[in-house]
């Protein structure tokens, strides 16, 4: 899997087991190999989490959006 990406193996290995800790994928054994499947109900938790959190960052990129379009409406006047 490792060759697919533009990291190390161990790099590799390191994303892999937070994923799995996450419980975001699911190992199966297959003899010497493992087969690893995504958790889909798992990321449904994860995505009603980050919804708490989901407004305020919009929220927070509009104002931004604004105040940059602010600033440069001033510095071409």
């Amino acid at each position: 899997m490792a060759e697919k990406f533009d990291m190390t193996r161990q790099a590799v290995s390191k994303h892999i087991k937070v994923l799995h800790e996450c419980e975001l994928i699911k190992p199966e054994h297959s003899g010497r190999e493992i087969y690893y499947h995504f958790n889909a109900k798992k990321m449904q938790e994860f995505d009603h989490w980050l919804a708490q959190f989901r407004q305020n960052w919009e929220t927070q990129f509009t104002q931004l959006d604004h105040l940059l379009t602010t600033i440069k409406e001033q510095a071409t006047k």
